[in-house]
């Protein structure tokens, strides 16, 4: 399998050739993948006139299309060690004073709910989101950038640490100082970490249905009561 970048006038492209097994079933069921022969596409478009755009940086260019090259397998197949990938984190964002927190399942695996992350997300203070681009261009994947209010969240890009496909977030909304609701405090492995409230966590898997996380998590808090 052999996964490479490469661009058009008017897009960047990402290109998985020769998919086989667990990955090509994985392109194949994931919606922002478009098949093309016995290639799989990603594109993104170069043409949004923004003087920060992501791809008018030539050394960020250049570490998303050599990283890509290099870690696109392992990131697609998804096999990873969340606690490790998470406390190079932890550690990071202490060294370098950046204000974050768990979204997702990680948040429940930190409290001792017994599942399996199937990737990792964070999000971060606004003003800390291109302090986290420079810190992490080893491991982007899916370039860090501002969607200028065009998608969920205005601040979004994906690593590839160790396998895991970690999101990165950023939103005023979503600032700690402007949430709806606040974030719990978890100690694990020497940190403070804040996480979303599991009650909350628990809601977004009953509209999800997943069934597997919804027995753990109630095993979990029956542990607890």
């Amino acid at each position: 399998m052999r996964c490479y970048c490469y661009e058009t006038e008017t897009e960047f492209i990402y290109c998985v050739e020769g998919a086989e097994g667990k990955i090509y079933e994985k392109l194949q069921a994931d919606p922002y993948w478009k098949s093309s022969g016995d290639k799989f596409l990603k594109i993104y478009p170069m043409n949004t006139g923004w003087h920060d755009a992501w791809y008018v940086v030539p050394e960020y260019k250049e570490a998303v299309v050599s990283n890509f090259a290099r870690m696109g397998k392992s990131w697609i197949e998804g096999v990873f060690d969340w606690k490790g990938v998470l406390l190079l984190l932890a550690e990071m964002f202490a060294r370098n004073g950046i204000e974050w927190y768990i979204i997702g399942s990680v948040g429940e695996a930190v409290r001792g709910v017994d599942i399996a992350p199937h990737d990792i997300d964070i999000g971060v203070h606004t003003r800390d989101f291109y302090k986290v681009r420079d810190l992490t261009r080893e491991y982007v994947i899916e370039p860090l950038g501002d969607n200028k209010g065009n998608w969920i969240v205005r601040y979004f890009g994906k690593l590839c640490i160790d396998g895991a496909s970690v999101d990165i977030a950023a939103d005023e909304k979503l600032n700690m100082e402007n949430r709806k609701y606040p974030c719990d405090r978890v100690s694990w492995s020497g940190y403070d970490l804040f996480v979303e409230p599991l009650q909350k966590r628990y809601e977004v898997e009953l509209q999800r249905g997943r069934e597997d996380r919804i027995r753990a998590m109630e095993e979990f808090m029956k542990r607890r009561a």
